[in-house]
């Protein structure tokens, strides 16, 4: 057991060398666009007419879908690796195999992650049309009921045991 831990946190530091300064120069691009996007420039776009403050959403929306984008792979790296941790810890405290532990965590901190998207996205697609923003919810929605359904699954058996106790 002990081995493995040496492998995983090893596993974590090279992972986290190799993504870690390329991912969060991404994403802190992309979130100094959604700032300046959503809170200086769309406004004051919106105050001259519809047709700009369109164009000027556009323009943003673009950026940003473009820098979220090149981080996915290795924000999904990170959170793979990362999610090794508090797997581990979960499967010696709760008696849950550490793969299933691992398929837990990793598909928690999708959902999370899911969703912080989704609510960074919000602004620009309201800015498009209502609806629009509620259809991507929806599709977020179906995304994160199957993977709750995996969470369900890796969790079923340790539910049964509870109710039967």
């Amino acid at each position: 057991m002990n081995g493995s831990f040496k492998e995983d946190i090893e596993n974590f530091q090279e992972c986290l060398k190799t993504y870690g300064a390329e991912t969060v120069q991404n994403l802190s691009a992309a979130f100094l666009v959604w700032l300046f996007g959503n809170l200086v420039f769309i406004p004051l776009a919106s105050t001259l007419n519809w047709q700009t403050k369109t164009f000027c959403s556009l323009t943003f929306f673009i950026a940003f879908t473009l820098l979220i984008i090149r981080a996915l792979p290795s924000l999904k790296r990170l959170i793979d690796t990362f999610s090794i941790f508090p797997a581990r810890k979960y499967s010696t405290k709760k008696k849950l195999s550490y793969k299933n532990s691992s398929v837990l965590f990793r598909h928690v901190m999708y959902i999370i992650s899911i969703i912080i998207i989704y609510l960074l996205y919000l602004p620009f697609l309201t800015n498009f049309h209502v609806a629009l923003s509620g259809i991507v919810l929806i599709l977020v929605l179906i995304w994160i009921f199957f993977l709750i359904l995996r969470i369900l699954t890796v969790l079923s058996q340790k539910i049964l045991e509870w109710l039967y106790t």
